[in-house]
C-alpha cells in the first residue's frame, strides 16, 4: 500500500522541497494533515507502520493538478444537476487528475495507491465554489470517472484549523461541532487561524503543528466533528479495500 497526497500548502498536507510540483518521499515535507492521515491508516490497518517514515508516500501540488488537467469530457460529467453549483467542476477535475496520477503510480509500483485530495471548504460567502456536500460529491465523481477506487476526499469544514483547534482550545474536544459553523474567512472577526495561534501561544509553525499531531496532543480518536468523521470513514474504507486487494494476491 502506498500514499499519494495532494493539498493546498505546507500548513495542511505539506509541500515538495526544491519548488517541485511532484515529489516522492525524499523531497516531501509533510504537514500536520499528512500525519493525521498516517495515524488513521496505522489504526485502520491494525499494526504500526508509518507510510511517511517508511518512504511510502508521494505528493503532487495543486498547480500540478491544474497543469495536468485531463481533457474535457464530451458528455455530461455526471455532476449535480442544473440547480447545483457549476463551480464544483474545479474539484471534479482535480480529483480526475489525481486519480490519473494514482493509477500511474499504482502501475509503476504494482501496489494499491490510496490518494487523498485535500481542500479547505472555506464556507465564506465569496468562496464561489459550492457548498461542502457538493464539493465532496464532485471529488467522488472525479475519482469514479477515472475508475479509481481508492480516492479519499479530505475536506475540513470550514478549514483545517478547526480540526486542530478542537484539540487545543480551552475545553479540548468539547462541542467542537460549533467550530465547523465558523466562517472560513481569514479577514473576518477572530478567524480560526488567529484562534489557533492564541490557543498555542503563537507556537503554530508547520513544524510545531506536526509535533502537536505526532505527540498525540491531537488525538484522532477524540475528534468528533462531522467533516472529520466523513473523512475518517472514507479513509478507513479505502484502507480496508486496499488490504483486501493485498490478501487476494
Amino acid at each position: 500500500m502506498y500514499l499519494l497526497l495532494s493539498g493546498e500548502g505546507k500548513s495542511d498536507l505539506g509541500v515538495c522541497g526544491l519548488a517541485l510540483d511532484l515529489c516522492d518521499s525524499d523531497n516531501f515535507q509533510p504537514g500536520p494533515m499528512s500525519w493525521i492521515v498516517d495515524q488513521l491508516i496505522e489504526h485502520s490497518q491494525g499494526y504500526e507502520f508509518s507510510h511517511i517514515e517508511n518512504n511510502c508516500v508521494s505528493y503532487v501540488s495543486k498547480s500540478y493538478l491544474v497543469t495536468n488537467k485531463p481533457p474535457a469530457l464530451q458528455k455530461s460529467m455526471g455532476l449535480p444537476g442544473k440547480k447545483k453549483p457549476l463551480e464544483t467542476k474545479y474539484y471534479f477535475e482535480n480529483a480526475r487528475a489525481l486519480a490519473i496520477a494514482a493509477n500511474s503510480k499504482s502501475h509503476e509500483l504494482g501496489a494499491v495507491v490510496i490518494a487523498v485530495l485535500f481542500h479547505d471548504s472555506d464556507g465564506t460567502a465569496s468562496a464561489g465554489r459550492g457548498d461542502w456536500k457538493n464539493k465532496i460529491n464532485s471529488i467522488h465523481a472525479g475519482f469514479n470517472k477515472e475508475g479509481f477506487d481508492y480516492g479519499v476526499a479530505m475536506m475540513p469544514k470550514p478549514k483545517s484549523e478547526a480540526w486542530l483547534l478542537c484539540a487545543v482550545k480551552e475545553n479540548p474536544y468539547q462541542q467542537c461541532q460549533k467550530l465547523e459553523e465558523v466562517s472560513g474567512n481569514d479577514k473576518g472577526l477572530r478567524p480560526l487561524k488567529e484562534q489557533l495561534s492564541d490557543a498555542l501561544k503563537g507556537l503554530n509553525s508547520t513544524a510545531q503543528l506536526n509535533e502537536l499531531v505526532r505527540n498525540g496532543q491531537f488525538d484522532i480518536h477524540q475528534i468528533n466533528m462531522s467533516s472529520f468523521n466523513v473523512f475518517k470513514d472514507e479513509l478507513e474504507q479505502a484502507v480496508k479495500k486496499a488490504l483486501n486487494w493485498k490478501s487476494k494476491e
